[in-house]
């Protein structure tokens, strides 16, 4: 299976380039530079000894079966809508959580709805699934750490949701939990914040959830 991960030259889109990679997947690291997105691939694929190939975004969810949009919140709906055509029959997967920092500490800041029921509407699709908001990017992209957390995986189509649980089950040491409709995404992402402010008030290093 191709898996793109648009905007993927951030720290968590290491961390699952990586990690999918190693775990077999074929990999995309998308960037607006191709420059960037082929320096990154390199990067990345030296520290995994596997291969992962670097395109611009637009040639990167051309060619995917799953594109996974780690675009900076405050960007993606922009980036989704410009390249709607493309993403349309996709399984497109949003880890993205917005949140903006007010006196030191993060809050949930959604447009209107979930971020990611906001990217279905503009795809006009129930292939959009939501999961991975609350894995802490540093921790993810250490290939000498394994964290053992809980991934929330939401969606309207029983198809998507059941693919995005197989990709997160076949990465060593994640466990996929099925979070029901993506209207539950609010829930999910607005988690983020919640353990960021948690990690901060008690001197935590990064957190992630583990339903027990």
């Amino acid at each position: 299976m191709k898996v793109s991960i648009l905007g993927g030259t951030g720290r968590f889109g290491k961390g699952l380039a990586l990690r999918l990679a190693l775990a077999g997947y074929d990999v995309i690291v998308g960037s607006r530079d191709l420059k960037k997105a082929k320096l990154k691939a390199e990067e990345y694929s030296k520290i995994c000894n596997c291969t992962i190939n670097g395109l611009t975004n637009v040639d990167a969810a051309k060619l995917c079966d799953v594109a996974v949009v780690t675009i900076p919140w405050n960007d993606v709906l922009e980036f989704v809508n410009i390249h709607k055509k493309i993403l349309k029959d996709k399984i497109v997967i949003s880890p993205v959580v917005p949140m903006v920092e007010r006196d030191g500490f993060f809050v949930y800041n959604p447009p209107n709805s979930s971020m990611a029921e906001e990217i279905a509407k503009i795809l006009n699709s129930d292939k959009v699934v939501s999961a991975f908001q609350n894995i802490p990017a540093k921790r993810f992209s250490n290939l000498n750490e394994t964290p053992e957390f809980d991934v929330i995986v939401c969606g309207d189509d029983d198809n998507s949701k059941d693919v995005v649980m197989g990709i997160v089950k076949d990465i060593k040491k994640l466990r996929a939990l099925d979070g029901g409709p993506l209207s539950n995404s609010r829930v999910v992402e607005s988690i983020t914040p919640l353990l960021i402010n948690i990690s901060i008030l008690n001197k935590i290093r990064e957190l992630g959830i583990k339903v027990i």
